[in-house]
């Protein structure tokens, strides 16, 4: 236990600054021959990335754990500051505490404090006393944080020895109070006879929790005994989180503000991850239009819908052209220019406008009423689709009502954007330059907007609900997005602590670039293949540039969309074949077109329950119409000819399915005269997972879609911003699921490949090769980071850490364990 004497106390000091009390302290430790002169820098260093402050004037910085080496002995000074000096926010220290100890003896410090940290009273004496003996006393007097455990307890409890060596801290208190908050009934931990609430963070926290600890928790309610078990394995999996400086290579964006207050952290869903400072914008205020305009004759009514509708085509089209613009939103402003320019919209507004309406009237008439029929189709997914056709829209009735475009034009510093919803378009006009972060009180992470602003690398939470209203204009934020929060009063030292995360994160995610080119190979040998997901010829080229190993999953239905009939066979050979070349001899496996659930087609006459996730998806609509497919095979064995070429079948649920399709697919190869090709089934219904030994035997690889495979076992749609959180393909569910279907193949030496979003997430992208998946297919941007990753790993590692993952029992859980280091 950490003590101190009367020498170690300087009283009635004073600071300027933290930095003034922090080099003071160190300074303190430095004339004792505690620490080398250079310690100081590791004290700052840590209060950059967490701050020390307690409350009630109380501060106890330290230095970080990979500095131990400038540590003599252990030690504990004190600068008293009767007049203070701000450190947290208009918070000021008046009892500061430098601490020097190569383990985690702070924590234990951090107990004895407590009581002083709840009583203002006692805070506010000790402040100013003349007696370093009050001090003393008044710390030793006080012992342990917490209140006495009660000794008559009735319910259930269980104990865990607390053996990580890096202590107690807030983040992992917070996640076990997080957890617990969901549960029944009364729950506490009891360590050296203190009690505390465990719902509450800074109540565990206060414990003093130390390595060697043995917490008991104790439960009272009908379901204590569940309870108990879930509360003792999150405990174990923070006994075994990493040392600091350890972890995978996003572990930069793990960041904890040092508030817990509920009422400054608002919560949503991540749909682009990342961490981003600065002040609010709100975007609803500044895109409010006219709502009327001066109306003209009918001649002058129809020119104006004219000259509105090739205004914002030309507009769009020259976004599309921006060579600064990136592939989706070049690819999203040609398809809204299409859109908008479509010759039956604009002559159906004409008739509207010679039956006596005005040309926006009309417009938005025309416009709106093909958005309700989508809109009020049966499906949730396929009413999604009216989105891009009401932002398109919208864009002409900006024009003719004279709006303002661009709504930054007055941005000069990054802003947080916050809005209700965030059109498409809108998103895709945004710029990490003016816009660090996106907040949306509604929305999905599987929205277009959300695709948008993970191309741009812009952090982004959805689905944060009415909270979000209260936030005011130009306060100044932290959104963890990939924590999913939302920090709308954050303290000086979050503001810190959260740039520094920034800047540490850019810097690894720049190394990681620099090593691109290198393989995904493990410490032991082992190779992760890493190959890229792409939709257009263009982005061939552009996955190598990232470092990828070939392309696991070109989605065909870019071709097969967007237009009012299908690509021929030339056409789409074209495509194929070019992608193939640009590979230049690396592997491409090429899906055959999905089109069905969240991507319908008008042309081919089918209604929206056949279109459904549950209806004519992937080959189910190949086989019902075999034109499509025929076609679509014929192209497919004529590029063959120029390169290697897989093709990987979706939505096969049994043997039977994938026999069907490989006698077609064989039909045409010798039509065509083609090369034989691998041919896979693309693992995304449970049936095919349970049905995976037979498929295994007939089929030449297996491509997990796990986006699908979630949806599917967990019977949430993912596209619905209520069900979004449950929709984790991290969940235990879904790694059994793939764990069964890997199995099988490698049964019958097959090998399997992942294309699904949790291929592409650095804690599932090591539990997925732990499972032993082979390939891992992903957007190129993040190839760089997953193969960061992998390298520092071994395959004996990662295989402990897939097993951890299917022992748990939800997502939660497995987001706690700790990625290898």
């Amino acid at each position: 236990m950490l003590k101190l004497t009367p020498s170690d106390i300087r009283l009635g000091a004073s600071a300027s600054s933290r930095e003034e009390a922090i080099r003071a302290v160190a300074a303190l430790l430095a004339e004792r021959n505690a620490v080398e002169s250079t310690y100081f820098n590791s004290m700052l260093g840590r209060e950059r990335t967490a701050t020390t402050y307690l409350g009630n004037g109380v501060a106890i910085p330290h230095g970080q754990p990979q500095d131990a080496g400038a540590i003599h002995e252990t030690r504990v000074v004190l600068l008293q500051l009767p007049e203070g000096v701000a450190w947290k926010g208009g918070d000021k220290a008046h009892l500061v505490f430098g601490i020097a100890a190569k383990g985690d003896e702070h924590i234990e410090l951090l107990g004895q404090l407590t009581s002083i940290i709840a009583d203002e009273d006692l805070a506010r004496r000790l402040a100013v006393t003349d007696r370093a003996e009050d001090i003393i006393e008044a710390i030793e007097s006080e012992g342990a944080g917490g209140r006495a455990a009660e000794d008559d307890f009735e319910g259930d409890r269980v104990v865990v020895e607390f053996t990580n060596p890096r202590g107690f801290h807030l983040r992992p208190a917070s996640q076990l109070a997080e957890a617990t908050d969901r549960m029944d009934g009364k729950i506490s931990l009891v360590v050296n006879g203190k009690e505390a609430d465990a719902r509450s963070a800074l109540s565990i926290v206060s414990l003093g929790i130390t390595p060697g600890s043995r917490i008991e928790i104790r439960a009272d309610s009908p379901y204590a005994d569940d309870h108990l078990r879930q509360l003792k394995r999150l405990l174990e999996l923070i006994n075994d989180e990493p040392q600091e400086g350890e972890g995978a290579l996003d572990a930069a964006i793990d960041w904890e503000p040092e508030s817990c207050e509920q009422d400054y952290l608002l919560k949503g869903t991540m749909a682009a991850p990342g961490i981003a400072v600065g002040p609010v914008l709100l975007w609803d205020a500044l895109r409010v239009a006219p709502e009327s305009r001066k109306r003209g004759d009918e001649a002058a009514e129809i020119s104006a819908l004219g000259v509105a509708i090739d205004t914002a085509v030309e507009t769009l089209s020259g976004l599309a052209a921006d060579p600064g613009m990136n592939k989706v939103q070049r690819n999203l402003f040609t398809a809204h220019a299409g859109l908008i320019g479509d010759a039956d919209l604009k002559k159906a507004a004409e008739v509207r406008i010679r039956e006596g309406e005005d040309v926006l009237s009309a417009w938005n008439a025309v416009v709106g009423d093909k958005v309700a029929k989508l809109e009020a189709l049966e499906d949730a997914n396929l009413a999604q689709r009216a989105v891009d056709l009401k932002d398109a829209g919208h864009r002409v009735s900006r024009v003719l009502l004279g709006a303002d475009q661009d709504s930054l034009a007055g941005v000069t510093e990054p802003v947080v954007l916050l809005a209700e919803e965030l059109e498409p378009s809108e998103a895709a006009q945004l710029t990490p330059g003016k816009v660090s972060g996106i907040c949306l009180r509604k929305g999905s992470p599987n929205a277009h907007s959300a695709i948008v602003a993970r191309s741009l690398g812009i952090p982004m939470v959805v689905a944060m609900g009415d909270a979000l209203s209260a936030v005011e204009a130009e306060t100044k934020v932290v959104l963890d997005a990939s924590g999913a929060r939302l920090l709308t009063q954050p303290s000086d030292a979050d503001l810190e602590s959260a740039c520094a995360a920034l800047k540490a994160l850019d810097e690894r995610r720049q190394q990681a670039w620099n090593h691109r080119f290198q393989p995904a190979l493990l410490q032991d040998g082992h190779r992760v293949e890493i190959v890229a997901n792409i939709a257009k010829v263009s982005e061939a080229g552009e996955s190598l540039k990232a470092g990828a190993e070939g392309v696991g999953l070109v989605r065909t239905e870019f071709l097969f969309l967007d237009r009012d009939h299908a690509p021929s066979e030339e056409e789409q050979y074209e495509q194929y074949k070019a992608m193939v070349e640009a590979l230049q001899g690396l592997p491409m496996v090429l899906r055959t077109v999905d089109i069905g659930g969240d991507k319908p087609v008008d042309y081919l006459g089918l209604n929206e329950h056949d279109l459904s996730f549950l209806g004519l998806r992937g080959i189910r609509l190949g086989l019902a119409r075999p034109d499509i497919l025929r076609t679509q095979l014929r192209a497919v064995y004529r590029a063959a000819k120029h390169g290697p070429i897989r093709l990987l079948f979706p939505m096969i649920a049994t043997s039977n399915d994938f026999r069907r399709t490989r006698q077609l697919a064989e039909e045409i190869r010798k039509e065509v005269d083609g090369p034989r090709v691998d041919l896979g089934v693309m693992i995304e219904v449970p049936a095919a997972v349970i049905m995976a030994e037979e498929l295994a035997r007939v089929a030449d690889f297996f491509s997990v879609g796990t986006n699908d495979l979630t949806q599917y076992a967990l019977a949430v749609d993912r596209t619905h911003a209520l069900l979004a959180k449950r929709a984790d393909a991290l969940h235990p569910v879904v790694l059994r699921l793939i764990d069964t279907a890997t199995r099988a193949a490698h049964k019958h030496g097959k090998w399997v490949g992942v294309c699904g979003g949790l291929a592409s997430d650095s804690l599932g992208a090591q539990i997925l090769a732990g499972l032993g998946v082979d390939e891992l297919s992903m957007p190129p941007a993040l190839i760089p980071g997953v193969k960061e990753t992998l390298r520092k790993t071994s395959l004996s590692d990662l295989r402990a850490l897939a097993q951890r993952a299917l022992d748990q029992e939800d997502a939660v859980a497995v987001r706690l364990i700790p990625p290898v280091a």
